[in-house]
């Protein structure tokens, strides 16, 4: 086990538009305030929208995108930096109409249908990802 100690420096609040993408939204609102590294938690609704779900046999992400009108009912994830620029991880859970669920690991597109309601916890520690030969993925550097 490896961590760190940090502390949350400001917090960040955001509103996301119809037909704006959440992923790149978050990325601007990372670039235009500067944030170093942070926790991520969201709210609202989508109308397209890509989950993955990590198969490690592969060491591939299996993608699949949606169109329909779902409620993100949860969303959280960090603000890290690989090779000098920002990555967003995050997952989320999303409330259909017939009350059922399905989440993953958000990917492009993920276009907001009414509003995206971001919340960003900056640390004051830049967090940094390398690449995990094991799993083929960018994981945290501690």
């Amino acid at each position: 086990m490896k961590t760190i100690e940090t502390k949350i420096k400001r917090v960040v609040v955001g509103k996301i538009e119809p037909d704006e993408d959440l992923v790149d939204s978050i990325i601007s609102i990372v670039k235009k305030h500067d944030i170093q590294s942070g926790f991520i938690k969201c709210i609202g609704a989508l109308k397209t929208f890509t989950i993955g779900f990590y198969m490690i046999d592969s060491r591939e992400y299996k993608m699949k995108t949606y169109n329909e009108n779902v409620e993100l009912i949860s969303c959280i994830g960090n603000i890290t930096y690989k090779d000098g620029e920002p990555l967003i991880h995050i997952h989320v859970s999303l409330g259909r109409n017939d009350y059922s669920v399905i989440g993953g690991h958000l990917n492009k597109p993920s276009i907001v249908s009414i509003t995206g309601e971001i919340i960003i916890f900056e640390f004051d520690t830049k967090i940094n990802r390398v690449n995990d030969p094991q799993f083929e993925l960018s994981l945290l550097e501690l």
